[in-house]
């Protein structure tokens, strides 16, 4: 199926015919189709080996990210077998996200109901202090908290962290475990990012000795800490990527997080100058129409830029985001095509080809797009239209997640415990994966302006101040100095509509 404009579903505002269009797109495969297995009544064992030779089967990225299955079977088997001996839940699910961490990609996924008191167990400790590292290799301290044993040890915002647990503090990041993250990184700064934040988190009652660099030519100072429930305060603090506080740490997932951050799917407001800002937490059919009536809003008030907020941003339907670009762009662009496995054949099947039309009314002035480890999956559509056709900025600390694949419901384990991941690929023009982070880590989309970590921007940020939007603001700015005639909808007559493209939307995430 071809679908050469990807906003004709939505501005026709047909839920149900659009419905019927995804389903069609998957006719050439349906006779194959059939539901992920049920094993919540085998052995946890018996499940465990089942889900892997399921996953080696139908996951779309095993040589693309270097997945090597019979490694993992062999890592993990013991473990969920010694957890079944001792009937210890928590040991269970706890191997069960450490196998799932294990590949990199943010669509792989483990979710139950109950994490059996797993997570508090392993990092319900704060130390107190939470560390970032800057663009310079130096990793600080950028946050204290008040009455703390860090505090009372003297520590402060911008000391250098050189070590921690005597390991130098390079090493000790990299050991740190990010099972617990809510939204699972897929690239390598993604990965980085997270470890940082999880260096400070421990069991409750866990010392840790911290060495802090002392004045140039003196020997750093050892302190020494205790982990103490904090209710998981250091990640709340640290969650400035996200340009808002949100203690992620007590999310179990990304739809727990979002519940957090805002209870609506897309909200706008006026910035200082008139720029209009929009936020899309999420990419489902009925968010079109408020985004649409947001960008609209902004041509009519003439508007002398815009500010795209994805940084929590979890996907859905891919088509929306191809659609959204389509109010940005002026040439059409390649979106995608789309494949998923065929179980007939064994192999994956090219359904579907997409493309995005400049809208005739469209926005021609400035836009920004703000974007994080946190926009995932179809959020990471509209930034890849932006880099590929380079239109307006992608602005941020960090890259996407990296994470662009074909969401599937995995089997369902004992207790409860659900499994997702990608069946299927976005390919570009050529054929070749696009956006999926590969066996190096390296994937997303990058920002086109990258704003600086460093001590000042850092300083910024944890008081307060939301950074990459300044920077956004800023460069929107810039653009405007440059080029003086204001901005207006696009005469009409540049966009030819013509056909739909659709895919099946399924249990979070990506469609």
């Amino acid at each position: 199926m071809v679908w050469e404009d990807a906003c004709i579903p939505f501005e026709r505002n047909n839920e149900t015919a659009y419905n019927e269009e995804l389903f069609a797109s998957f006719a050439p495969i349906a006779a194959n189709l059939t539901e992920a297995p049920d094993l919540s009544n085998m052995s946890w064992s018996d499940a465990f080996r089942e889900t892997c030779a399921y996953m080696e089967e139908r996951y779309a990225f095993t040589e693309w990210r270097g997945v090597d299955w019979d490694s993992l079977y062999a890592t993990y088997a013991p473990k969920i077998a010694d957890a079944e001996k001792n009937g210890d839940r928590a040991a269970y699910y706890r191997t069960l996200r450490e196998f799932s961490g294990a590949i990199p990609d943010g669509h792989v996924m483990v979710l139950a109901p109950d994490d059996f008191g797993a997570k508090y167990a392993d990092i319900g400790g704060g130390y107190g202090l939470a560390v970032a590292r800057l663009d310079s290799g130096k990793v600080i301290v950028i946050y204290v908290a008040e009455g703390s044993e860090a505090e009372r040890a003297g520590v402060r915002f911008g000391d250098e962290v050189v070590s921690w647990n005597g390991r130098p503090i390079g090493e000790a990041i990299d050991a740190a475990s990010i099972i617990w993250a809510p939204v699972k990184p897929s690239t390598g700064e993604g990965i980085l990012l997270q470890k940082q934040r999880f260096l400070t988190r421990a069991p409750v009652g866990t010392p840790a000795k911290v060495g802090i660099a002392g004045p140039e030519g003196s020997a750093p100072r050892t302190i020494n800490l205790t982990a103490a429930d904090d209710g998981y305060e250091t990640l709340a603090r640290t969650s400035i990527f996200l340009g808002r506080e949100a203690n992620d740490g007590k999310a179990g997932s990304s739809a727990e997080l979002k519940g957090m951050i805002s209870n609506d799917t897309v909200t706008s407001r006026t910035l200082p100058g008139g720029i209009a800002y929009i936020a899309v937490y999420e990419e489902f059919y009925d968010v079109y129409q408020p985004f649409r009536a947001a960008v609209k809003d902004a041509i009519a008030s003439g508007a002398p830029g815009i500010v795209v907020d994805l940084r929590f941003n979890r996907g859905g339907d891919d088509n929306l985001a191809a659609a959204y670009a389509g109010w940005f762009v002026d040439r059409p662009v390649f979106y995608e095509y789309g494949t998923t496995y065929d179980p007939g054949t064994g192999e994956p099947a090219v359904l579907w080809e997409s493309w995005t039309q400049p809208r005739p009314d469209r926005y021609t002035g400035p836009v920004a797009l703000l974007v994080s480890p946190y926009t995932i999956s179809s959020g990471e559509g509209l930034p890849k239209v932006f880099a590929e056709s380079g239109t307006g900025a992608i602005v941020s600390w960090y890259g996407t997640n990296g994470a662009f694949g074909m969401e599937s419901m995995g089997p369902l384990l004992p207790l409860g415990i659900l499994t997702a991941f990608p069946t299927g690929a976005s390919l570009d023009e050529s054929g070749s994966i696009q956006v999926d982070s590969n066996a190096s880590m390296v994937g997303g989309v990058a920002p086109t302006v990258r704003v600086p970590l460093d001590t000042e921007t850092l300083a910024r940020a944890m008081a307060g101040e939301d950074v990459q939007l300044a920077y956004a603001v800023e460069w929107i700015g810039g653009q405007n100095r440059e080029s003086s005639p204001a901005p207006t909808a696009a005469a009409p007559g540049w966009a030819a509509v013509l056909a739909a493209f659709a895919v099946i939307a399924v249990w979070y995430g990506r469609r």
